[in-house]
């Protein structure tokens, strides 16, 4: 999330708004925004319904980390194993090739 994070203008820039999803509890979840000063919102999902609906893996409440771009509600872009530190990086990437 922090590679996120720190191209968060440039993302907010060409329209992207990002979320955030995890099976954590909200208070984890707002305890993780504040530690990592994260300018976006994460969705905990306990339940797992939004991890599901979208066929994330995942081992017990540790869902793997994915990364999707939607465009005019289309999925334009999905990214199925993503480096933590260099996700920031490829979403501008694959923004600037759907251009």
């Amino acid at each position: 999330m922090c590679s996120l994070r720190d191209v968060n203008e440039k993302l907010l820039k060409k329209g992207v708004t990002i979320y955030g999803v995890s099976f954590d509890t909200i208070s984890a979840q707002k305890a993780f925004v504040e530690k990592q000063m994260l300018p976006f919102e994460l969705l905990a999902d306990v339940k797992g319904r939004i991890i599901k609906a979208f066929g994330v893996p995942h081992l017990g409440k540790f869902a793997s980390r994915q990364a999707y771009l939607f465009k005019d509600g289309k999925l334009v872009w999905k990214q199925e194993k993503v480096s933590a530190g260099s996700q920031g990086e490829d979403l501008l990437q694959a923004l600037e090739a759907l251009e």
